[in-house]
């Protein structure tokens, strides 16, 4: 087993062990929230936050991928000695950051004043505001993760993450329990992000100095890097958030509540990806430099594999509980969003997917030619959401989500097939969508049981099943573990 899959296996278990924690953390957040708040106050909360995604995808215009990328790059520079490398990382690190905290402040700022002219309740105008200052922060914590992910030191993001995760669990519940109301509520994301990003930025002295630099034609280059791939974000955040804002202009905040419950479900789960993909990525890009199109190919393929064998059994699990998990998390008012939610984790699992070959395309220079092809799913997206969401509400929406996240991962594939001649292998799927079939089977057989021993119990069986069907490459998996090899 190579040293780079050691590294990436044992720091996807770290990443999956606290992801799993922090999920937890996430669902009593949620919960409680939903609890306290209700269909209505969550509804304004959820236009608030789809709002400000808007401008929050201006603000990464591609920056994240880019920082990847170029990191990528510098380690096939081969000609660098360990320090000319480390002061040219530095020096782009320092440009990009900089460039993300003022620009973020920027935008966050304009969304905030923009959305006084909009007819929003004064509830949402003022979660603008609140909510501005946690997404700043966010933004900030991307770009420190990309350092720690290249640099294999997923445990700091992941121990940032539970920080700001416990904070943000411990004031809710004191709001609550106070009864302080839905502005305080939404203060708690503030304290949270800030506490991760400020864990963070601490840790990153041992990889880089940590300062504003402007180099402007440093600035110029990474913008002219950037552009194609920050216009196809903003696009594909065009299908992704305009649901909410535009079923927000037809339909009731109860109605938006309940639909922005089990989406933010499906944002929890859709921050997986990027964790595991940030952990390979700066290797596929290297790859791809320096020409090696067999190793380029491979770890596209085990990319992929890994993701289905992380997506098929929770699209499975979801379409079969989905009623149970929505009660369980938001209470008897959310159950209908249990039942919006088996259509959007079928998105999710496509997204899942999708996700690889996006950043796949930065690898492959292919941002312009991708353009016109996020553009077409952005028009086919509003089209669908403007035509159906007045008729058929959140089903409307959920419908043109699946649909169009469907419609793009097509796309991208038909883009890296032609620029490097890769197609993803289905032989894995299919021992996956097999060994979910036996996990649902248990499922069906359990119903009734609790549901976390009903979780426990279904990827138990799952992973059972998928060893048995040489899902897994059981050499790996040993060597794995296999001290002596290590």
């Amino acid at each position: 087993m190579t040293s780079l899959t050691k590294q990436v296996a044992k720091h996807t278990i770290i990443q999956v062990a606290g992801r799993f924690l922090s999920l937890l953390l996430g669902i009593f957040v949620i919960s409680l929230i939903l609890r306290y708040l209700g269909p209505e106050q969550y509804g304004y909360y959820s236009i608030s936050i789809a709002y400000l995604q808007m401008f929050g995808i201006v603000v990464d215009f591609g920056l994240y991928l880019i920082t990847l990328k170029y990191m990528g790059e510098i380690d096939a520079e081969l000609s660098l000695s360990e320090s000319e490398r480390k002061n040219k990382s530095d020096f782009i690190l320092q440009n990009i950051f900089t460039l993300r905290f003022f620009s973020a402040i920027f935008f966050y700022g304009l969304a905030c004043l923009v959305s006084l002219f909009f007819s929003y309740p004064l509830a949402v105008k003022i979660g603008v505001a609140i909510l501005s200052l946690s997404l700043f922060f966010s933004t900030l914590i991307q770009l420190l993760a990309a350092i720690y992910q290249k640099n294999f030191d997923t445990s700091k993001i992941i121990i940032g993450e539970l920080i700001g995760r416990v904070i943000c669990l411990g004031l809710i519940i004191i709001f609550a329990v106070l009864n302080l109301g839905f502005y305080y509520i939404l203060s708690a994301f503030i304290f949270s992000s800030a506490a991760n990003f400020l864990f963070l930025l601490f840790k990153t002295r041992r990889y880089f100095k940590l300062k504003f630099s402007f180099d402007f034609s440093l600035w110029k280059n990474i913008l002219i890097q950037a552009w194609p791939v920050g216009l196809g974000i903003i696009l594909n955040t065009i299908y992704f958030k305009a649901d909410t804002l535009i079923l927000s202009a037809y339909r009731s905040a109860t109605e938006v509540g309940l639909y922005g419950a089990c989406y933010r479900v499906f944002e929890v789960l859709i921050t997986f990806p990027p964790l595991f993909l940030g952990l390979v990525f700066a290797q596929v890009s290297r790859a791809w430099t320096e020409g090696n199109t067999e190793r380029f190919k491979y770890l596209l393929q085990k990319s992929f594999d890994f993701l289905i064998a992380i997506s098929l059994p929770t699209v499975l699990f979801v379409l079969f509980l989905g009623p149970r998990i929505m009660k369980l998390v938001g209470g008897q008012e959310f159950v209908e969003s249990g039942k919006i939610l088996r259509v959007i984790i079928v998105a999710t699992g496509i997204l899942f997917m999708a996700e690889l070959f996006k950043q796949t395309i930065v690898n492959l220079n292919q941002q312009k030619n991708i353009l016109k092809f996020y553009l077409f799913t952005a028009i086919f997206s509003l089209t669908g959401y403007f035509i159906f969401i007045p008729r058929y509400s959140y089903w409307g929406a959920a419908g043109v989500t699946v649909a169009t996240e469907f419609l793009m991962f097509i796309l991208l594939v038909h883009v890296i097939r032609r620029a490097s001649g890769f197609s993803p292998n289905l032989r894995f799927f299919s021992k996956a969508l097999l060994a979910g079939l036996g996990m649902v089977a248990i499922l069906a057989i359990f119903y009734h049981l609790n549901l976390f021993i009903l979780t426990g119990l279904a990827w138990l069986i799952y992973l059972i099943c998928l060893y048995y069907l040489k899902g897994f490459d059981r050499q790996v998996w040993r060597s794995l573990f296999n001290k002596k090899e290590q």
